[in-house]
């Protein structure tokens, strides 16, 4: 019997090959594209899988009396880890790990002739690589970073520096900026981390290699806290227990704040959750988001829906012509039971064949889309893909099947033998229904794709404050002695010399890079006002040099010495501290509160109107510049921007390389233009937006696909009445405009239902941007445009196709 129903299936697939086509493909694309999202989601969610669940990063909360946030930083002071494990049984491992940049600018390691500038160094307690799993391939886990000037290595870096050598006791100098250089030797190499991990890491240097403690340092926070919680802790009581244990040692601050209204708290941060649902200030690196994840899956399940939809349509409308062959059945005795199962067993043999297309369209399209979200997918064949084919394929073939199964296995035996075709009102009403459905969905996405691409345009059109075109940046030098500034001066000097150079100016952070170097500031006489300020030190042609324009006062001078101890406030910082406006501000004194006891009295010279340091994510903040070279700061980065012609680029490139290599002879030239680097922090909006955009368009494909069947079949219900219509002297636009007008109201209804949704979801989406585009009724209107247009053209083809047929040939239809 289950031979009988297959073997039928197939026999009435190849009789229907246009509508077998359409379906199979429909399913196809949908299955393929759910998978391929799948794929990502899955990716997305693996963050920090291979490290042990009870592992939480501690991060700090300021918040009102009330419980209101005010704000929260991933990075926490360098005494909080050690406390925690010295005074807390629930912890058994903890351990502390801090980048180079709040220590030192510019690192360079360097082995014999390789020097290069390395982004991923970090200085990690030697409890850090237990801890975080690391799996070593050479040297002892437990006591690889436990000596001072210990250096572990990624394989990708030990290979780098040590090609065909065995890396291990080997030693590596580590330039550290005005720090001097270090020697280091290599104490273990690590397997390189998988891509999926909120903290990517080539060089861990030792803790103790710091050349001060930082153990009873409360007063310093750029620092990463982990700890481990023992088996059965619960996280929300030993979070309780925090207040208990900041008070031993914050005690008097805390009450301070207290009478301040506000409060300090630290929190327990899984560190699973880190990459999708954390978006603190000073994140190690940039996260994704859950909101994004959450999108993509609704995409999945509208395009599969909208396949299956296609099916359900498409199958009960095409097989209502069976409805004499259903009857005839009945009659020789066929039960309900088998007329069903003979129908899932085409539902069965159609999403077969689309899931093994599925599979395989999936496969190949998975190296492509691996590159077009930034994310490195595991293009070999995965288990759970397999299974989750299976699952899409059962899913598939039971609720795409059943219900044309169990309405056309209700014919009525002696209405069928009557009567050609059989369609019920209840059966017309589904469709109807079931269009709707994938006409508002085609809706929401064009307008989500719209409301996507609008506001990456409009974050990117904005006006920075800024002029970032023509400007090429070099990292400073990390190499340096005590004759650096003498070098420093001929460089630039030497550059500026250049014809294709128009300006040269020295700053320790350059647009579009997060400022992580602060202090607090406050006005004299009132310490309890003191705020949190970004500092960026600049030379006196930074300004001039990126177009900022000043609101008050003016800019630094070489010629007024008394300089060396003003600064310049952002119009944010004025704001901050209390100044009415601009103009009140200059010629005023404010304190410089540096860490330990030192209060430096700075006068404000000027005062620079705002301009985004980062991109239109965030809104501005507080900034106050200061001249670079009358500050002990080794921990201040170093960028030499460059204002260009750019009729003689590469000529100009190369120029200033050998100029750089006479003036820092071991340092590597390292260069980027800025805009493409500024333009960077939008890499994953645009990502976003194109796999919105493309999903889009599939599921709107799959919609035609079905739209196009579905008004195939409707015309070939209707074939006499077009040729009565005909013969009686109808026009094409006429015929058009008639047939095609059920189809529009239903687009019409459909829009009626998507809009306010589509609102309501596009106006929650953007309330993460601190600049955000406006909801004007082009972004509503232009979808449902659209999706008219895309449903007018495809009933119009097969229309007119119709209409011009020779009315005789319909008339003689039975």
């Amino acid at each position: 019997m289950l031979r009988n129903y297959f073997l039928i299936a197939w026999r009435n697939l190849k009789k229907n090959k246009v509508f077998s086509l359409i379906n199979l493909l429909g399913l196809a694309v949908g299955m393929a594209a759910c998978l391929l999202i799948l794929q990502y989601v899955s990716f997305e969610l693996s963050y920090d899988d291979f490290r042990r669940s009870n592992i939480h990063r501690v991060v700090d909360a300021f918040s009102t009396l009330n419980g209101e946030v005010t704000s929260q930083r991933a990075q926490t002071t360098p005494a909080i880890a050690p406390a925690m494990r010295r005074d807390l049984p629930e912890v058994i491992r903890a351990a502390r790990v801090v980048h180079t940049g709040p220590l030192m600018s510019d690192p360079v390691l360097q082995v014999g002739d390789r020097s290069f500038h390395e982004e991923r160094i970090y200085f990690a307690d030697s409890s850090f690589l237990n801890l975080f799993s690391y799996q070593l391939t050479q040297g002892d886990v437990n006591r690889a970073l436990a000596q001072p000037n210990s250096v572990v290595l990624s394989q990708r870096m030990a290979d780098k520096y040590f090609p065909g050598q065995d890396p291990l006791h080997q030693t590596m100098t580590f330039y550290q900026g005005e720090r001097g250089p270090l020697a280091l030797q290599v104490t273990g190499v690590f397997a390189d981390l998988p891509a999926a991990t909120h903290l990517h890491t080539d060089v861990l240097v030792s803790f103790n290699s710091i050349p001060f403690n930082l153990d009873e340092v409360w007063d310093w926070g750029n620092f990463y806290n982990y700890v481990e919680l023992a088996p059965g802790t619960d996280p929300a009581a030993m979070e309780a227990k925090l207040a208990t244990f900041l008070e031993r040692y914050l005690g008097d601050w805390l009450a301070q704040l207290r009478a301040e209204g506000s409060r300090y708290q630290l929190v327990l941060q899984p560190i699973q959750t880190i990459h999708l649902d954390s978006d603190l200030q000073a994140e190690a690196e940039a996260n994704g988001s859950r909101r994004a994840v959450e999108f993509l899956v609704v995409i999945a399940l509208f395009i599969l829906v909208i396949a299956w939809i296609n099916y359900l349509n498409l199958t009960t409308a095409k097989s209502a012509e069976r409805a004499r062959e259903i009857s005839i059945r009945k009659a020789v005795g066929s039960s309900r039971r088998q007329l069903m199962g003979q129908f899932l067993a085409e539902s069965v043999l159609v999403n077969l064949g689309a899931a093994a297309l599925a599979l395989t369209l999936s496969q190949l399209l998975l190296p492509w889309f691996s590159t077009l979200v930034g994310s490195p997918l595991a293009t070999t064949f995965q288990p759970w893909v397999g299974w989750a084919t299976v699952g899409l394929f059962l899913v598939g073939a039971f609720c795409s099947g059943f219900y044309p199964a169990f309405v056309l296995s209700a014919y009525p035996p002696l209405r069928g033998l009557k009567s050609r075709s059989v369609t019920s009102p209840q059966g017309v009403h589904t469709r109807k229904v079931l269009v709707v459905f994938q006409f508002a969905a085609s809706i929401a996405l064009i307008a989500g794709t719209l409301a996507v691409q609008r506001q990456l345009q409009y974050m990117q059109e904005q006006d920075l404050g800024l002029q970032l075109d023509q400007t090429l940046v070099v990292k400073g030098p990390g190499i340096k002695d005590s004759t650096y500034q003498h070098h420093l001066t001929y460089f630039k000097q030497e550059a500026a010399r250049l014809p294709s150079v128009q300006r040269v100016a020295v700053s320790s952070s350059v647009p579009g890079q997060r400022v992580s170097w602060g202090r607090g500031f406050y006005r004299p006489n009132q310490p309890d006002a003191r705020q949190s300020v970004h500092i960026i030190a600049i030379d006196e042609d930074f300004f001039d040099l990126y177009g900022a324009k000043l609101a008050a006062g003016r800019n630094f001078s070489e010629e007024i010495t008394s300089d060396r101890e003003a600064v310049i406030f952002n119009e944010e910082a004025i704001r901050l501290l209390g100044f009415p406006d601009a103009e009140s501000a200059i010629g005023q004194s404010v304190v410089w509160d540096e860490s330990g006891n030192q209060h430096l009295e700075k006068q404000i010279v000027g005062v620079v109107k705002d301009f985004h340091q980062q991109s239109l994510h965030q809104a501005v903040g507080p900034i106050v510049f200061a001249l670079k070279r009358y500050l002990n700061a080794p921990w201040a980065g170093e960028y030499y921007s460059f204002k260009l012609k750019t009729d003689r680029l590469p000529a100009t490139l190369d120029q200033l390389q050998t100029t750089w290599a006479q003036a820092f002879q071991e340092s590597p030239f390292d260069a980027f233009f800025l805009d493409d680097f500024f333009n960077a922090q939008y890499q994953a909006d645009q990502q976003f937006g194109r796999v919105f955009g493309l999903f889009a368009g599939l599921a709107i494909f799959i919609a035609c696909l079905g739209l196009f069947g579905l008004s195939s079949y409707t015309l070939l219900q209707r074939t006499k009445e077009i040729g009565i219509r005909k013969v009686l002297g109808a026009e094409v636009p006429g015929l058009v405009r008639l047939l095609a007008q059920d189809f529009i109201r239903l687009v019409l209804i459909a829009s009626v239902l998507a809009i306010p949704l589509v609102y309501l979801g596009i106006r929650q989406w953007l309330t993460h941007y601190a600049y955000r585009t406006d909801i004007s009724w082009p972004l509503l209107a232009l979808p449902v445009g659209v999706v008219l247009l895309i449903a007018v053209c495809t009933i119009s083809f097969q229309t007119v196709k119709a209409a011009f047929s020779n009315p005789v040939e319909a008339l003689r239809s039975e």
